[in-house]
Formats: C-alpha cells, structure tokens, sequence
C-alpha cells in the first residue's frame, strides 16, 4: 500500500521535472495526482483536501532558488507536510505490563506482517526485550509462513 502511494507520488512530481519554475498551473496538476493518490490509498477525502490544500499555498508562497528545482522543492514541501499530518515528532515506545502486548490491525497489504518483524527485532535489539511473534491472520496462510520466516531470519520465536 504504502509503496504503491510512494510510486503515484513519484510520478506526480515527473509535471514539475524540467520546469523552471512553480506556477499555479502545474501545482495544480501536480497536487491533482497527489490528491487522486491519497484518495487511492484511502485517506479520508477532507483530509487529503486539506492536504493538498496546504501543500498549494506554500508551493506558490515560495520563491524557488536557482540551485534548487521546484520538483524538488515540490517534494520537500509536501514531505513536511506528510510528516506534519502523521504527528510530527517522533514518539518513543512505552510498554507497559509484563507482558506488553501489541496488537497489529489495518487494511490487507498494509504491511502489517512485515512491520511486526521489524518491531520485534527493535525491541530485541534496542530495547533489550524478549519479543514474541504470534500468528493471527486467519484470512491470509501465508502470512503465517510468512512471519514464520521473519521470526527465523531475526532469530525471535513465533507462535501459530
């Protein structure tokens, strides 16, 4: 999912490729693919509105300098904006009770399977925790297996 929105947003700043400059007209096209894109990766139609919303007011507010192209300044913009939007700061993971259990949910090809295997090996190796893997996808077998070799590969043992 997530590598897909990365793609679409690709391909949306290749309007501003070789343009000397931002003008309404291709931040429009440009934010238009953006939009379309948030929209595909099912963000809320207001936010991704307001998303692109904010990213046209401060594209055309800036004045571009020469050493520095607009799709690149296109792509800083809208990467502070994304970053803004998903909370801004980094926050640090608290785990709480013994033990600490943390349950992972979202949309089929999310990347929910290999996210927990990069939590399991953070907490293993930076939080010097003794991670346990359980398969629950009932719906997906192969993410069982999957995580089966997660588990194998980041040496953190998996219940099925």
């Amino acid at each position: 999912m997530f590598d897909n929105l990365s793609e679409r947003l690709e391909r949306s700043f290749k309007i501003l490729k070789g343009e000397g400059k931002i003008t309404e007209i291709n931040v429009a096209e440009t934010l238009k693919d953006v939009r379309k894109a948030l929209l595909d990766a099912d963000v809320n139609y207001k936010v991704a509105k307001g998303f692109t919303d904010t990213v046209k007011e401060k594209a055309l507010g800036q004045n571009v300098l020469t050493a520095v192209k607009p799709s690149q300044l296109m792509v800083k913009i809208v990467h502070d904006e994304l970053t803004a939007l998903m909370g801004g700061e980094t926050a640090e993971l608290v785990l709480e009770g013994r033990p600490a259990v943390i349950l992972m949910s979202g949309l089929q090809g999310s990347g929910k399977t290999t996210f927990s295997g990069k939590l399991a090996r953070m907490l293993k190796t930076k939080k010097n925790r003794k991670p346990l893997l359980v398969a629950c996808d009932v719906y997906r077998p192969a993410a069982i297996e999957q995580l089966r070799v997660l588990g194998e590969q980041i040496e953190v043992p998996v219940y099925s």
